[in-house]
């Protein structure tokens, strides 16, 4: 039996903001629905909305206890489950073992748990708490970020496995709900960590009562979850033409495409979870509209090639061959990724020198009497060296200056001396102590074979 209380508290949201909560076509005659619920004030609005539109026995309230605050966390897994038995709806909870506490790590973590639970119910729809306020921050951060996706969170997002994430409250603001809380002394759970200002979205919602007084009486919410309603019409427009271009998952054809807001989705849709970053995805779309050839890593098993207005999907061998030579003593050697190197005694110069390693980065002018042997390895983490004239720098680093693929990396020979020392590594400058400061060098070249 439904305990009176919390059925009055119900009956309290439902009568305040009845009409405008916000539930997608169908959802009433769905199997199960989940309700993400933390015990904060707003997933508690959520599930006391919730148990006013639908019968308990449809509901089921999901409670992921994240172990960061000792027992604080315990007591608040108990209010939630305590406010589940009250409703008569279903109460499932895991804890998470003490570790990592980073904001990702535990949403992952918090995610998974759902997806898991809603397969063992049935259910396709899990019912998020996120209001309008929390909207107005997701815009803000984005457009900070320069994202192409301002209109986020979404009222209905579809995600993997059939499951949709849907937020009711979306049209309905903090403070409404907390005066609906303190008007009828509606109980709740307080977590300190909303007022921490190591979260950026902790740090925007301290600013944003300015905007009150900027602003004035106009209500400048209702102006921000105007737009984001016009931006999620305008996404979804674009999205639905981009979605018709990416039916090959092996090419993408965009020879016909002019607009680069249409070509940046067609590429995030056509690559998923692959997206590249976004000076990469920059750097793809401009190549496009000036009809320019480039290749992109990105994953470090994937690749793409841009050729004629044509992106191709390119699966490179997960498995480089591993360099392991050492005393190159002469001659020309073969190595096992393809390539090969060749040494020489040459005359040198300080200027023949500076020219023609600027015209080509796969040649390299040596001294001679320092390098009594050389030896030859793949990368290893954490390598470093000191270039010529600059400072100590990582190979990380160095092929990041200097722009080199990340699939060309593993293929690249790093050569060192008889004590290990790196010297230099194909495309990259030598190092310092072998600087050439006589009338001889020793050459070396990379090469295909």
């Amino acid at each position: 039996m439904i305990s009176p209380m919390w059925s009055r508290f119900s009956q309290c949201i439902d009568h305040r903001f009845g009409n405008r909560l916000k539930f997608p076509e169908g959802i009433y005659s769905e199997k199960k629905i989940a309700i993400a619920c933390s015990g904060g004030m707003d997933s508690v609005a959520l599930v006391l909305a919730a148990a006013a539109k639908f019968p308990s026995q449809q509901l089921a309230i999901l409670h992921y206890n994240h172990n960061t605050r000792g027992r604080e966390t315990d007591e608040d897994e108990a209010f939630v489950k305590q406010l589940a038995e009250a409703l008569t709806i279903d109460f499932f909870s895991e804890k998470r073992p003490q570790g990592n506490t980073k904001e990702e790590v535990l949403r992952t973590a918090r995610y998974k748990f759902f997806s898991q639970v809603m397969r063992k119910l049935g259910s396709y729809t899990l019912l998020l708490a996120h209001h309008g306020d929390d909207i107005i921050e997701t815009m803000l951060m984005r457009l900070a970020r320069g994202s192409s996706e301002i209109a986020a969170p979404k009222f209905c997002q579809p995600f993997v496995e059939g499951i949709r994430r849907v937020r009711p409250l979306i049209y309905i603001f903090k403070g409404e709900i907390r005066d609906v809380f303190i008007e009828n002394q509606i109980p709740w759970c307080e977590d300190p960590s909303n007022c921490s200002t190591n979260y950026l979205r902790n740090r925007i919602r301290q600013i944003i009562p300015q905007f009150d007084i900027i602003f004035g009486e106009r209500h400048w919410k209702r102006g921000f979850l105007l737009a984001h309603h016009h931006l999620e019409e305008d996404t979804y427009c674009l999205n639905q033409i981009a979605k018709s271009l990416g039916r090959d998952p092996e090419k993408l054809d965009l020879r016909d495409v002019t607009h680069s807001a249409i070509i940046r989705r067609a590429i995030q849709r056509w690559l998923g979870n692959m997206t590249p970053m976004r000076h990469n995805l920059e750097t793809i779309c401009e190549a496009i509209i000036q009809n320019r050839s480039i290749k992109v890593s990105v994953t470090p098993e994937i690749s793409i090639y841009l050729k004629q207005k044509i992106l191709y999907r390119v699966l490179r061998s997960k498995h480089t061959p591993k360099i392991n030579f050492s005393n190159w003593q002469f001659g020309i050697l073969y190595l096992p990724t393809g390539y090969k190197l060749t040494r020489e005694r040459v005359p040198f110069s300080l200027p023949l020198d500076v020219s023609r390693e600027r015209l080509n980065v796969s040649e390299v002018y040596v001294n001679e009497e320092i390098l009594t042997a050389i030896a030859l390895r793949s990368r290893h983490p954490g390598d470093h060296y000191r270039p010529i004239n600059s400072p100590t720098k990582s190979l990380k680093k160095l092929f990041s200056e200097k722009k080199i693929p990340i699939d060309r990396r593993s293929e690249l020979p790093v050569l060192c001396d008889e004590k290990g020392s790196i010297f230099w590594v194909p495309h990259l400058p030598p190092a310092h102590f072998v600087k050439v400061e006589n009338n001889f060098a020793l050459k070396i070249t990379f090469s295909s074979t």
